[in-house]
């Protein structure tokens, strides 16, 4: 197997984040933050398709040097019954941590120009349907966030259908889904998320989890569009790369938020090994801070030992040594300087947004 640069950084970083992993001990039992609930806006659904889920995860993917890294950072195995392992993982983690509740992602897949679905091409894919079916089970704990590629030819039947049943979130991932968020003809969609009062998130940044057509479309400047229509967005992951890409797409987002009062941005794997350089450069810029909300971007795992220069040594033993993924990103985040407002902040637009509906 070959490995590109990118993959072999991310290989060697896996293999560092491993090393500091404490052995199991159980989920941590955090206590509830005082004042406002705080919620998780970027957790993961995930499966490969086991127990009639509906999921799918390439052979590609499969060999993906993050996929064995997943498991066993999970303690999961493809033993017949992996979605439902892992629902159970994040529903256990989730009640032992001091979140009120998470934002959950579904995640659709590519579509071919003629609008028909292209799962050849398709890195992952989790149904909307065994999303809402999964919120249905735990409602205490998660909030829906469907996924709807705005190329495909059903685009805003299932938008509607999935309001219907209760979404509250769409979620857009452009370099992977191999869609530009920022076409024209995707103006009907948007006007029926803003009619419908349905927050659009959208991975904005520079990605590396899986096969992507490249990063042009995931320039938070592509979201105007969606801004101009009236919609609530999101920028998943505030617009930010790694330390090793070319690519940086902050000063694009500064210059959205200057102009759109509707727009958010999240923390979500801002924690990643590589990207220490991303929570410091967002505190430092208050125009931004101000938008932005609580995520994790779990299962993907922060990393505290990178910023071992920035936390205090008792400080850093204690996240190293913590298991519960959601709680581990959570602390961090709070031992780095994000502010409380950012944690309170998901919840208070989630009423917003309620409210208007």
């Amino acid at each position: 197997m070959r490995f590109t640069r990118r993959q072999f950084l991310y290989s060697t970083g896996a293999l560092l984040a491993g090393c500091t992993q404490a052995p199991p001990r159980g989920e941590s039992s955090g206590a509830a933050t005082p004042g406002q609930p705080v919620i998780d806006f970027h957790v993961h659904l995930f499966g490969i398709g086991d127990g009639g889920t509906g999921c799918f995860l390439s052979p590609k993917q499969r060999r993906n040097v993050n996929y064995p890294f997943f498991l066993r950072l999970l303690r999961l195995s493809e033993n017949g019954q992996l979605d439902e392992d892992y629902v159970q993982r994040i529903v256990a983690q989730l009640r032992r941590s001091s979140l009120s509740k998470a934002v959950l992602l579904a995640q659709d897949c590519r579509y071919e120009a003629d609008g028909k679905q292209d799962l050849e091409n398709t890195s992952f894919f989790v149904p909307n349907d065994y999303l809402l079916g999964v919120v249905r089970r735990f409602p205490e704990l998660f909030i829906p966030c469907i996924s709807v590629n705005p190329k495909r030819k059903d685009a805003v039947d299932e938008l509607e259908r999935c309001i219907e049943q209760g979404a509250k979130v769409l979620k857009i991932h452009p370099p992977i889904q191999n869609v530009d968020p920022g076409e024209s003809r995707f103006r009907p969609f948007y006007r029926v998320c803003s009619r419908r009062q349905i927050i659009v998130m959208v991975h904005t940044g520079t990605e590396h989890s899986a096969e992507i057509v490249g990063n042009e479309y995931s320039a938070p400047e592509r979201l105007a569009l969606a801004l101009e229509e009236g919609c609530t967005v999101v920028a998943a992951h505030s617009g930010m790369s790694a330390f090793f890409d070319k690519e940086d797409f902050f000063p694009q987002l500064l210059a959205l938020v200057r102009r759109f009062p509707n727009l958010y941005c999240d923390t979500a794997v801002l924690g990643d090994k590589f990207r220490w350089r991303n929570l410091p450069r967002l505190i430092d810029t208050r125009e931004v801070l101000e938008r932005t909300i609580y995520g994790s971007d779990t299962p993907f795992r922060s990393n505290p030992l990178v910023f071992w220069n920035r936390l205090r040594p008792a400080t850093l033993r204690s996240l190293l040594s913590e298991t519960n993924l959601l709680e581990r990103n959570y602390r961090l985040q709070q031992a780095l300087g994000v502010p409380e407002e950012v944690f309170a902040r998901g919840g208070k637009l989630l009423s917003l947004v309620q409210l208007e509906r």
